[in-house]
């Protein structure tokens, strides 16, 4: 039923004269964050960099307090370090007495997110999404964790009761990223939408980039030859299974952040794999995209990371490993992703160089029997 509704509202949203010519990627791209119901996180006035920011499907915000002060707040804004280096360009500061902050935000995306905030002082309360957080700072600034608390997209108002003195510096709200939907290079708006961009933007949506064929060449990346390791440690334990080349990288007592240079020849989609053992998940960036969970079990095993478009050059993987965890080798294999290739997994393919009408039919097909990602 979820997946019938997202496809009518894909097709109310599209305009009026269907795919025909003059359709914009800007089209397109309002038309699916309306579509895919996303448009929660817009503001009022919607521009183009709120779409794209949604469509990113970035979810790490930084809330300024200073910035997202309301001016009803008894409260005073400050730019001095006596207590600690501050974020964005000051901090707000309570009075001689208890005094109410209210801050106001707009979450781009749904979620469930990790908050913390930045406070002096013991003796705060937070009240977010109509639940209340006790926060207790140092004589510093001291970043406080709350949990994970899920929460829609659209304007927010946090109040926050602060002690006689108290401070906050910034909320900053994490959660784990979506697919970002968009077309080779970024979105621009002014250029004539393709059939290419209409199928890309729909298998990313989808999040089934990894469904396009295999084809050649195939690269192999040992961890223990990182570039960085960021504090694991290279081993030769085998009771968790046999290692590629004897030896793989480990994370001991605490967290690592391991970073993998490697260079790419031939431009395009890859599929990618991680070989690796613990029981705690794992987090995976390919150069600046988005981060991808992963957990494997007790003993080496690969467990896919999905696709990642490479461009030609260099490029890194960043491998944030729990403590106990640790990578043997990472897998990548390049997948046929010509705009032939995408069209065709799109079910786009074999028709005429204009953009139809029907093709809708085809993609919204595709959408109702896949369905999006969540």
């Amino acid at each position: 039923m979820r997946r019938f509704v997202i496809v009518m509202l894909l097709l109310l949203s599209l305009p009026g004269s269907g795919l025909g010519a003059g359709l914009t990627q800007g089209d397109w791209m309002r038309s699916l964050v309306e579509g895919l119901g996303l448009s929660f996180g817009l503001p009022d006035q919607p521009e183009e960099e709120d779409y794209r920011r949604i469509l990113s499907g970035r979810r790490t915000l930084r809330v300024e307090a200073e910035e997202a002060l309301l001016p009803e707040s008894l409260v005073a804004i400050k730019d001095f370090t006596n207590f600690g280096e501050f974020s964005g360009s000051g901090w707000v500061s309570g009075i001689a007495s208890p005094t109410t902050a209210r801050l106001a935000f707009l979450l781009p995306l749904a979620g469930d997110y990790r908050v913390t905030a930045v406070v002096r002082l013991p003796g705060h309360v937070l009240r977010l999404a109509g639940r209340e957080f006790p926060l207790s700072g140092d004589n510093f600034f001291t970043s406080v964790d709350l949990g994970t608390l899920f929460l829609d997209a659209g304007l927010h108002e946090v109040e926050l009761r602060l002690p006689p003195n108290g401070a906050v510096d910034y909320l900053e709200f994490q959660a784990p990223d979506r697919p970002e939907i968009a077309p080779l290079g970024g979105w621009q708006t002014a250029r004539a939408l393709s059939r290419a961009d209409l199928a890309l933007t729909a298998l990313r949506a989808l999040d089934v980039e990894n469904l396009l064929p295999p084809a050649a060449p195939e690269l192999r990346l040992e961890a223990e030859d990182a570039e960085n390791s960021g504090g694991a440690t290279v081993v030769t334990t085998r009771y968790l299974g046999a290692p590629s080349g004897g030896r793989w990288l480990r994370a001991a007592t605490s967290p690592a952040e391991v970073f993998i240079g490697f260079s790419i020849a031939e431009p395009g989609f890859y599929r990618i794999h991680l070989i690796g053992a613990g029981t705690l998940p794992a987090r995976v960036q390919v150069d600046e995209g988005r981060f991808r969970e992963l957990a494997w079990p007790s003993y080496l095993t690969p467990v896919s990371v999905g696709s990642a478009y490479l461009d030609r050059g260099r490029r890194q993987i960043k491998i944030a490993l729990s403590p106990g965890t640790g990578v043997d080798w990472i897998h990548l294999r390049k997948q046929r992703s010509a705009p032939e290739d995408l069209e065709k997994l799109a079910g786009l393919s074999d028709r005429a160089a204009q953009l139809e009408a029907a093709e809708l039919d085809d993609l919204l097909a595709l959408l109702a029997a896949i369905g999006p990602s969540p």
